[in-house]
């Protein structure tokens, strides 16, 4: 069912307008992403800015609306709105050495409800064109490039409550989701100061992003019951970057 007016919120839509329901997306879509791969520039984009509008950014629209009714239901503090969950398609170029002026990365963020923007933390999902015909799809979640005081208070509480931590990582509902656990990159060669190298949770304390995911299919991104399966994946994973997150 698609979202009630109620669940939207009246910041989303005007109080007259009918809620969309998400319908998964098709092949206009992808034909559309394949095709501002190929020809990444401005008169090619607002020569298709129709197909953008009915194929792309109206169905991600669609879908944000209805994960905000999902977390509803699902009772979990998940922020779904327009304003903060929908990205941009237009680049920023201005230190980039490539001057494509637009994304062929799709994404769409929910982050944990009352976190400020410079510090993020929820669930995510992208897709995007991969190789002729093929799309690539991945969801995740954590904390992406933690600044300075939020870095250190994540680490301070890994390590003032490892055994909580270690507990959450190792739920059989969030590895079967997330598999491969947290990641962080590129991480420190040596311990952050304060913490000895004899820590327990030495591994995690080094990194420097907190990071889950999971790859979906074109199948999934077509499918009218994504935003469910997204809200199923994301709920096993909520307790860990509620932890991450918490303030």
């Amino acid at each position: 069912m698609p979202p009630t007016k109620k669940q939207l919120g009246k910041k989303i839509l005007p109080p007259d307008e009918p809620a969309p329901s998400f319908e998964g997306f098709d092949d206009a879509t992808f034909k559309f992403l394949h095709g501002l791969k190929r020809h990444n520039k401005k008169e090619w984009f607002e020569a298709h800015r129709d197909e953008y509008d009915f194929s792309l950014r109206n169905p991600m629209k669609a879908l944000v609306l209805a994960m905000a009714a999902v977390f509803d239901d699902l009772d979990m503090p998940v922020e779904a709105s327009l304003k903060r969950s929908l990205f941009r398609i237009n680049r920023d170029i201005r230190f980039s050495k490539d001057k494509s002026p637009y994304k062929t990365h799709i994404g769409v963020s929910f982050p944990i409800v009352g976190t400020a923007k410079e510090e993020w933390c929820g669930f995510y999902m992208g897709f995007e064109p991969q190789g002729a015909k093929g799309i690539n799809v991945f969801i995740g979640g954590g904390v992406y490039q933690p600044m300075p005081p939020q870095l250190k208070r994540i680490r301070e509480r890994i390590s003032g409550d490892y055994k909580k931590f270690s507990k959450l990582i190792t739920d059989k509902s969030f590895v079967k989701e997330f598999p491969k656990g947290i990641e962080g990159g590129a991480s420190l060669k040596r311990m952050p100061k304060g913490y000895d190298e004899s820590n327990p949770a030495a591994h995690y304390l080094k990194m420097k992003q907190f990071l889950f995911g999971a790859d979906l299919t074109e199948k999934d991104l077509r499918n009218e019951d994504l935003p469910q399966l997204l809200g199923r994946k994301f709920k096993a994973a909520l307790p860990v970057a509620m932890f991450l997150g918490g303030k």
